[in-house]
């Protein structure tokens, strides 16, 4: 009896700091196991019929608010990547930033996401996300699985030392920009404030989705658009982007096209989805998905993605939101 009441007293002092700072601990478990056809190992040769689990962008992150009164709070977040494939704890950052918010919007400073990226993901493009249909997933080689065509899209990325607003939702509308001094910039180290521009426009109500964003890069020596659109009418949506970029690994310019489209049916939802890089190869990569909610917290999925030349991924997998 004496030992279950001191237990309950030192768990008590440890969770009084946390609950008086007002911090959330969250994060989620992604694991797959995955199999690839015209898998490409680290010597460039190429392997068929190829196993492994992998960890899609597991994470755990930290947050919290401070209420300064007057409507106006104290905001920060901490969050990076956890490898539940291979155990390898605190992978690459994430989102990691300080700011304020009030009834005027958001102002933060540290590491985000770009505003192109948030417009990109705003229309609900990327449905299955960090799974194999992931649309960076198909194009990226498949973080270090099959290379399903290589199609070269851009849709933003996290930004470093960036400084960035967001704007309250006015009506369905939300503006965001950030940038980012030269010394955080990744480009050829300039010595300005706004080294990295990035600005985007989002719209969403009754179903309806739209979004644009412009981003430029490196001094202006890679510079990118989009235009995106989505719309829900009962269990259905489809979504569409479109994006030119001007400063992939090649240098070229370069355009593309995705589609995206969603059924739900009680706790199943089905999803198919494809895309073209129509300036560099114009060959198209597809894939279809269904998932499972075992509750509001987890679920289970199957996917496969395909494209024009017979590079192929196959992938089970669970995902658990704590």
């Amino acid at each position: 009896m004496k030992k279950a009441i001191l237990a309950a007293a030192i768990a008590t002092l440890v969770a009084a700091p946390a609950a008086s700072a007002n911090v959330t601990i969250y994060g989620q478990v992604h694991v797959a196991i995955e199999k690839y056809n015209g898998f490409q190992d680290e010597w460039g040769v190429i392997q068929d019929a190829v196993w492994a689990v992998k960890s899609n962008a597991s994470r755990i992150g930290f947050k919290g608010t401070e209420d300064l009164g007057n409507g106006l709070s104290v905001i920060w977040k901490a969050e990076t990547t956890y490898d539940f494939a291979d155990g390898s704890a605190w992978g690459s950052g994430r989102n990691a930033y300080i700011g304020l918010a009030g009834d005027w919007g958001t102002f933060l400073y540290g590491r985000h996401d770009s505003p192109y990226k948030m417009a990109y993901y705003s229309t609900g493009i990327e449905m299955m996300g960090d799974t194999i249909l992931d649309f960076i997933r198909m194009g990226d080689s498949m973080h270090n699985g099959s290379n399903l065509d290589d199609i070269e899209f851009w849709h933003g990325d996290l930004y470093s030392g960036a400084i960035a607003y967001i704007s309250p939702n006015m009506n369905g509308l939300t503006i965001a920009g950030a940038i980012v001094p030269g010394a955080n910039s990744g480009g050829p180290g300039g010595d300005g404030l706004a080294d990295a521009v990035s600005l985007a426009a989002m719209y969403a109500n009754n179903g309806l989705k739209l979004a644009m964003a412009y981003e430029s890069n490196e001094d202006g020596d890679d510079d990118s658009w989009l235009v995106g659109a989505s719309y829900t009418m009962n269990n259905m949506t489809l979504a569409v982007t479109y994006n030119e970029d001007s400063g992939m690994d090649d240098g070229g310019d370069h355009k593309a096209l995705l589609v995206a489209g969603s059924y739900r049916a009680g706790n199943n939802n089905f999803v198919v989805k494809c895309g073209d890089d129509l300036d560099r190869y114009s060959d198209w990569v597809w894939g279809i998905g269904v998932e499972h909610a075992l509750s509001k917290r987890s679920m289970a999925y199957v996917a496969y993605a395909d494209s024009e030349d017979d590079d192929s991924a196959l992938s089970v997998g669970m995902i658990h939101k704590f």
